[in-house]
C-alpha cells in the first residue's frame, strides 16, 4: 500500500511540474480542456495518499482528518474532470447565442469557485489533523508545516462565503482568489507529504 501510494504521489507531482512548464504554451493554444484533464489525473494519483498516511501514522485522531483529505482530493478530481469536458464542449461550439453563453457561465460557476473553495477548506482541516498526528509521533518539523497550512482555512473559508453571498461584503471583498498561490501551496503540501512517506518506506 505504501509503495504504490508513493509511486502514484510522485507521478502526480511529476504531472503537476510538467503542467507548470507547458502551461503558457497550452494557454496560447486554447488547450484549457487538456490543462484540466492533466489536473484531474494529478488528483486521481493523489487519492491513495491520505489513506497511506493514516495507515502509517496509525493515529486514531487522524481518521476524521483522512475523510476530509479524501473529500478534498475527490472533489478536485470531479471538478477538474467536469471543467475539462465543459471547456472542450464550449470551444468546439461554432454557434453561440446569449442563452448558450448564460448557460455556459452558470455551469462554470457551479463547478468552480464555491466548489473548489470548499474543497480547499477540507484540505486545511486535513492539514490540521495531520499536524496533530505528526506532533504526537514526534515529527515536530512536519507538524509545524501542517499547522501553517491549516491556517489557510481562514482564506479559503472567506472565499467560499464570498462566492456564496448574493450581496457583496466589504470585509470579504478583500479576499481575492489567487490560483497561482493555491497551486503553489498545494504543490508544496504534497511534496512534503510525499517526501515524508517516501523517507519512511
Amino acid at each position: 500500500m505504501l509503495i504504490s501510494s508513493v509511486i502514484f504521489s510522485w507521478l502526480g507531482l511529476f504531472l503537476f511540474l510538467i503542467l507548470i512548464v507547458i502551461h503558457k504554451q497550452l494557454v496560447s493554444r486554447n488547450e484549457y480542456a487538456l490543462i484540466h484533464t492533466i489536473m484531474a489525473l494529478k488528483f486521481a494519483f493523489w487519492m491513495p495518499l491520505p489513506i497511506a498516511l493514516y495507515l502509517y501514522l496509525d493515529s486514531s485522531i487522524l481518521l476524521a482528518g483522512t475523510i476530509f483529505g479524501l473529500l478534498y482530493v475527490f472533489m478536485q478530481l470531479i471538478t477538474m474532470t467536469i471543467q475539462a469536458g465543459h471547456n472542450i464542449f464550449v470551444i468546439k461550439q461554432t454557434s453561440r447565442d446569449a442563452t448558450f453563453n448564460a448557460t455556459s457561465d452558470f455551469l462554470f460557476a457551479a463547478i468552480s469557485k464555491p466548489f473548489e473553495a470548499i474543497a480547499n477548506v477540507f484540505k486545511s482541516i486535513w492539514s490540521l489533523f495531520l499536524g496533530i498526528a505528526f506532533w504526537q509521533s514526534g515529527e515536530h518539523v512536519f507538524a509545524s508545516f501542517m499547522f501553517l497550512f491549516s491556517l489557510l482555512i481562514i482564506y479559503y473559508f472567506a472565499l467560499a462565503v464570498k462566492e456564496s453571498l448574493l450581496h457583496s461584503n466589504t470585509v470579504l471583498s478583500k479576499f481575492k482568489n489567487n490560483m497561482i498561490f493555491t497551486n503553489l501551496e498545494t504543490l508544496l503540501l504534497f511534496i512534503l507529504l510525499t517526501t515524508y512517506i517516501t523517507l519512511h518506506l
